[in-house]
């Protein structure tokens, strides 16, 4: 794997390579995300890596030590049936003995500007940032990137999860269909790209008289919960495993569930969607479950309101996500559609 040299700053270095190399992995692996508010540590960073489309590291490094990592995902993304170039930031993180000395900030910006060099199309930068995540939300904003809008972080669960008829989409004919479905029903939003629908076959349908009226990909997930905000967060650590039933639903120190996406129902139908969820809960063995979704955006509001969701979304409801972007070679008038649409969220992108 080729790294190229992007700029030296003393004993610092800036590097560029594509893909993730062995230091990174293990340099994500022993991550704690989050700051001020929740604090875990995600358990599956290699194998959801390599399934990253098109990644570019960009690392800070000190003798050769990795302090900071960007990785960068190139891929287009749609907002009302225009197609735009996107680079989305995952796994932004400095290492302890950095943060809170400037470094960051510093680097960070730099970081941001090498990756716009080369990019001469209408392009969307933008990067997913937990609501009391403050300092990443700053040095973020200091790059450039102003907020367009809120992701929420919607929990559900069943203690006692039932087998549902669900059907396996495992064909071309199956995923075309699927796909414009999605389309169609997401053809409103902004920042809307479904490459990580049909990993290892899981997308899975609900069907009546022939006709899909619920829908959603999975991706399963181990955490581990290192601290949660507010008081309601200190209870839940302190109180919630220590009572059986419920640390089947929650287990911070080790929290396996599965993470929704590409999520459709036909209108009216949001019951036939929860009734997805419990069976693909059922299909995994799990209790708990996660998706993420746009506030403005009509079906977060229909399922939020119509659906039976668990105990699961009392526990993390406050979870918010904060988008901010920046764009480049793109008019007004673009940027104010994008900001003014509701967004899309894949749930592969907060694993």
């Amino acid at each position: 794997m080729t790294k190229q040299l992007l700029f030296a700053e003393g004993d610092y270095k800036i590097w560029k390579e594509q893909g993730i190399s062995p230091e990174a992995f293990s340099f994500l692996d022993n991550m704690h995300w989050g700051n001020e508010g929740a604090v875990y540590e995600h358990k599956n960073t290699k194998e959801h890596i390599q399934l990253i489309p098109n990644p570019t590291l960009l690392s800070v490094t000190e003798n050769d030590k990795i302090l900071m990592t960007a990785v960068f995902c190139n891929t287009p993304v749609s907002s009302k049936h225009t197609s735009y170039s996107c680079y989305y930031i995952r796994y932004f993180a400095a290492s302890r003995e950095v943060r809170g000395k400037g470094l960051t900030k510093h680097f960070s910006g730099k970081v941001m500007e090498v990756i716009r060099q080369n990019e001469t199309g209408k392009t969307i930068y933008f990067a997913c940032i937990e609501r009391g995540n403050r300092a990443s939300y700053k040095v973020v904003e200091s790059a450039g990137y102003k907020n367009i809008g809120t992701v929420k972080t919607i929990g559900f669960s069943r203690f006692f999860p039932k087998a549902k008829n669900i059907e396996q989409i495992n064909t071309e004919a199956g995923r075309k269909e699927v796909l414009n479905l999605l389309k169609e029903n997401y053809e409103g939003h902004a920042l809307v790209q479904f490459n990580s629908l049909f990993i290892k076959n899981n997308y899975f349908v609900i069907r009546e008289n022939n006709e899909i009226v619920a829908g959603c990909q999975y991706h399963r997930a181990h955490w581990i919960i290192n601290n949660m905000a507010g008081v309601s967060g200190k209870l839940i650590m302190n109180v919630v495993p220590h009572i059986p039933l419920l640390k089947q639903l929650f287990n911070p120190e080790k929290f396996e569930f599965l993470a929704f996406e590409g999520i459709y129902f036909k209108q009216g139908n949001e019951h036939r969607l929860t009734e997805l969820f419990e069976g693909l809960l059922y299909r995994e063995q799990l209790k708990s479950a996660m998706f993420w979704m746009g506030d403005q955006s009509p079906f977060y509001k229909q399922i939020i309101k119509k659906a039976r969701l668990g105990l699961l979304y009392s526990f993390i409801k406050d979870s918010d996500v904060y988008i901010l972007a920046a764009f480049q070679n793109m008019t007004q008038s673009e940027i104010a559609a994008i900001n003014t649409s509701p967004l899309y969220a894949s749930a592969f992108d907060y694993l």
